[in-house]
């Protein structure tokens, strides 16, 4: 089990609002929204293993085990066995599995630019994917230099997946981004509210449509002008009031 760096804001007995950063992200992003809702809530903002200054797993970890470890965490260390979670992008899809336990500790779920299905690719776009995938591997073969191999990731790979490189985090990439939990999302009972900008472009509007179908007790709202990162940013007061709105419905 790999140990998780928190910060706790807010009120102290306040209901507990647990934060799931994105990619690459850490538990500041939450800070602005955790700003706005300390005066209401106990804020437990999380850097996931391998991020921020939680160290990375022994393993190549999947979601599930994401989800295992961050309740392990508050359970056992924290003492909360029943919380809201917000998760944004990558938070999303361990924010997915916390709500699929058969004794789920969630209350209600905030995927905010989450991931977790596959997205509608039309034919012709997944032809030229699956060419170009073709030829980065070629061409990754016949690299005969690391910096060769770096400059073929950085022209054919996608910013995470040439920053996984830096971070030593590429196995686990790999393994998460790949995730398809569409056959287990019937099974969440907790209220779920989608989030999405309009502009978002790594995890469109269209993932979150697709959760909503998938996912019975389920909100899609869609916020125009935002992109992946300023829905959390501009977007703060927006999420803020939705999170009070479900903190007064749990009666907290």
């Amino acid at each position: 089990m790999s140990s998780m760096n928190y910060e706790i804001l807010g009120a102290k007995e306040g209901f507990p609002v647990v934060f799931g950063h994105g990619w690459g992200r850490d538990h500041r992003d939450f800070i602005p929204v955790a700003e706005l809702l300390g005066d209401r809530a106990r804020i437990i903002a999380l850097d996931f293993p391998g991020f921020g200054k939680s160290a990375r797993p022994e393993a190549a970890w999947d979601t599930q085990d994401y989800a295992v470890a961050t309740r392990a965490l508050l359970e056992n260390e924290l003492g909360v066995t029943r919380f809201i979670w917000v998760g944004h992008s990558f938070g999303g899809r361990v924010g997915l599995r916390l709500a699929q336990m058969p004794d789920s500790p969630v209350a209600h779920l905030f995927i905010v630019a989450g991931a977790g299905v596959p997205r509608q690719v039309p034919l012709a776009k997944r032809l030229r994917g699956k060419w170009r995938g073709w030829r980065f591997k070629r061409q990754k073969a016949a690299a005969g230099r690391e910096e060769d191999i770096i400059a073929l990731e950085k022209k054919f790979g996608s910013a995470d997946y040439v920053e996984s490189r830096n971070s030593g985090l590429r196995d686990i990439f790999i393994k998460t981004v790949q995730e398809d939990q569409s056959d287990l999302l019937g099974t969440i009972r907790c209220p779920t509210t989608l989030v999405y900008g309009e502009r978002d472009t790594e995890t469109p509007p269209e993932i979150g449509q697709s959760l909503h179908r998938l996912i019975p007790q389920s909100t899609y709202l869609e916020c125009p002008e935002f992109d992946h990162h300023s829905i959390l940013s501009r977007g703060r007061h927006q999420l803020t009031l939705m999170l009070r709105e479900a903190l007064q419905e749990l009666g907290a």
